[in-house]
């Protein structure tokens, strides 16, 4: 049931159209597009020759600039009749030879490719000149585009159609074969093939990169080919009539518009003897206990060369990026893997696309499309870092003080990289926490209330431990300004009468610091201080602790008469100590 669904399995632009076709539960469909209105279907066709029926069945397809589809996959509803297959456009419908395993015997079609005056397909399949036992081999296949089918022979098929073998190998005096290929990555500036290959399912585990040469690939085909008589003769090296074919066709005759093979050796000759070697005999990058599944190469200028980035996707669903060989004595390192998902959700990736003017992958998963930068000189936090990273993408700005790519820097005379050994893998790195974040506003509760701060962060990423490395240590958050709510202390004792006799009163008092309001936080709600003035409901303290009488003295009585009329005497006054004698001073 699951399978009985709409897989799309060929998604193509042509000019301001978008072709399109679908399993559509094992009856393909196919159907034109407006790409600026993908809602918009122009027409609607059969996808019979152009899409496989099952979503398990490997297939790719092109788009000629002519409108020509040149299409490689199964033509049945159970998979046992593949072939390459043009159709639209003006030229007329060819395939490759029905039900004959020497054209094409069980293939896995990988990627096709449109190159001058060919088209490229790239496949595995079961190798039919291999007479010991049953084993795949790779192969690179092309097809005239002019082909238009051979008269009386080789009607409707086509008439330049030849293959040959790939090899991916770990070199030695027995070579280690890597014979399936899994994915393929064209770089039409330099004419450049990168191929993922690895063990059959059966083996041991084991993956490589090789790299082949657009004119390797023509030098094999313009070789001998390789030729059976018959189901019992061995297979040997026969002659190339056509050396330097480039689909020239005959002006004139019988034969007129067909291409300059002659079809009866096209019936006979198309597995070429010769075996594509790639541009260095060693792979690019060889792993084992792993498969490879798809592969992307980014070209990157450094400062003082190009280099070569390519992008392998795992069956674990992570990505390795590796730098390709600088020359033919140095060897690739692996700079990196990167880890889409945690560990727990890890899953197979299953299309891996680069958009080299964004400077971005594209990687498809069962449910979701992720984007990832390439340019990633951000995460290098110190010189050290950026430059150990070896990463061509980036280099230490003199100026800015920071990792930066080579458009980013302010000078190219100030930007600093050393492309010159692989980058020191699996080391102890001791943590360091990364800059505070800005300060943002956050919540906090104190008993039942709720109040707010201003909180920042930092996180132990610069660099991150790895390898047993110290944890970053101090907190990694900071909290300020937070309001609080005033709170009252609690009362102090009550304070001695007012008085010692008589009628007084007592106090107590309270104060609004456990806490103090601040940053907007409430205050508190109540009275600071309370007076005591009722003892037993009734009393006033001391009311009835009598207070002793005042002693004062009265004021002073008018002065005496003289105590003599001549010769001197003494006048006086007087003043009484009221209420009792202890008045200080003199009476008189």
């Amino acid at each position: 049931q699951e399978e009985c669904q709409n897989y799309i399995r060929v998604l193509l632009v042509g000019g301001n159209h978008l072709f399109t076709c679908g399993t559509n539960a094992f009856t393909p469909i196919c159907t034109n597009r407006t790409l600026s209105n993908l809602t918009e279907i122009h027409d609607q066709i059969s996808g019979m020759a152009r899409c496989p029926y099952s979503p398990q069945h490997n297939s790719t397809a092109l788009l000629t600039s002519s409108g020509e589809l040149y299409a490689a996959t199964a033509m049945d509803f159970p998979g046992r009749d593949p072939a390459i297959y043009r159709s639209l456009g003006a030229l007329p419908p060819l395939r490759t030879a029905q039900y004959n395993s020497k054209w094409l015997n069980e293939p896995n079609f990988v990627s096709s490719y449109d190159i001058g005056n060919f088209t490229y397909f790239f496949f595995r399949e079961n190798a039919v000149e291999h007479d010991c036992g049953k084993t795949v081999f790779s192969r690179a296949a092309r097809v005239c585009k002019n082909d238009i089918g051979g008269k009386f022979v080789l009607e409707d098929t086509w008439t330049t159609f030849m293959k040959a073998r790939l090899n991916c190998s770990r070199p030695g005096e027995i070579p280690f074969y890597y014979n399936e290929l899994q994915s393929t990555f064209f770089l039409p500036e330099l004419e450049l093939i990168y191929g993922i290959f690895t063990t059959n399912v059966n083996s041991i585990a084991a993956s490589a990169v090789c790299v082949f040469n657009l004119s390797a690939v023509t030098q094999a085909f313009n070789g001998p080919f390789k030729y059976q008589e018959n189901s019992r003769s061995a297979w040997l090296p026969y002659p190339n009539p056509n050396p330097n074919f480039q689909c020239g066709t005959m002006d004139q005759g019988l034969y007129v518009n067909l291409t300059e093979r002659n079809l009866q050796d096209a019936q006979k000759f198309f597995l070429m003897h010769e075996v594509v070697q790639p541009v260095i005999p060693v792979p690019y990058f060889m792993e084992d206990n792993s498969r490879f599944s798809h592969v992307v190469v980014d070209v990157v200028q450094g400062k003082d060369m190009l280099f070569h980035i390519i992008y392998l996707a795992t069956d674990y669903g992570t990505i390795k990026k590796v730098l390709a060989p600088m020359n033919q004595t140095s060897s690739s390192c692996l700079l990196e893997e990167i880890e889409l998902l945690p560990k727990s959700q890890q899953e197979p990736i299953r299309s891996l696309q680069i958009l080299h003017s964004q400077s971005v992958l594209y990687v498809g998963l069962q449910e979701h499309v992720i984007k990832v930068p390439l340019k990633r000189c951000l995460f290098y936090k110190t010189y050290s870092a950026c430059i150990g990273s070896q990463d061509p993408y980036c280099g230490w700005d003199m100026v800015m003080k920071k990792c930066t790519t080579l458009e980013e820097s302010l000078s190219m005379s100030q930007w600093e990289q050393s492309i010159t050994v692989c980058p020191m893998r699996n080391l102890t790195v001791d943590g360091h926490f990364g800059t505070w974040s800005q300060w943002k506003p956050c919540t906090h509760t104190d008993g039942a209330s709720v109040g707010s701060c201003l909180c920042r962060t930092r996180v132990c990423d610069s660099p991150a431990p790895q390898c047993g490395g110290w944890l970053c240590e101090g907190p990694t958050m900071e909290i300020a300004n937070c309001s609080r709510n005033g709170g009252w202390t609690p009362w102090t004792s009550w304070s001695p009468c007012s008085t010692t006799c008589g009628i007084g009163f007592q106090v107590r008092q309270r104060s609004c610091s456990n806490p103090t309001p601040r940053h907007g936080g409430r205050v508190c709600v109540g009275q600071n201080r309370e007076e005591r003035r009722v003892i037993f409901f009734l009393l006033y303290c001391n009311e009835h602790l009598l207070c002793p009488p005042h002693v004062f003295w009265t004021g002073w009585g008018p002065w005496e008469r003289c105590t003599a009329q001549c010769g001197g005497g003494i006048q006086a006054r007087r003043r009484t100590c009221e209420n009792g004698p202890d008045c200080p001073g003199c009476s008189v």
